[in-house]
């Protein structure tokens, strides 16, 4: 099975319609930037029901090596920059 990087969008809404594990049954390895953990942190701490993605074993936190700067121009959040970026 193949490996896939999340932004925050799809962990968040597959975990809204309680379908989060899809993820582990679609791919072996599922990879969450650090930049998306702390996008979910923050949206709990204002309250909101979101997952977190430490609660999830086949879910691994990773720190993209680089990112290119043309990519801080575009119209997107820290998150899927990151994921973009990959590892």
């Amino acid at each position: 099975m193949p490996k896939v990087i999340s932004n925050t969008s799809p962990i968040l809404y597959l975990y809204r319609i309680g379908g989060i594990q899809w993820f582990s049954k679609l791919f072996d390895e599922v990879w969450v930037p650090e930049a998306v953990k702390n996008e979910l942190r923050a949206g709990k701490i204002q309250g909101y029901d979101v997952p977190n993605p430490a609660d999830y074993s086949w879910i691994t936190i990773v720190n993209p090596k680089s990112m290119p700067s043309e990519w801080l121009a575009l119209d997107l959040g820290i998150g899927e920059i990151a994921a973009m970026a990959g590892n």
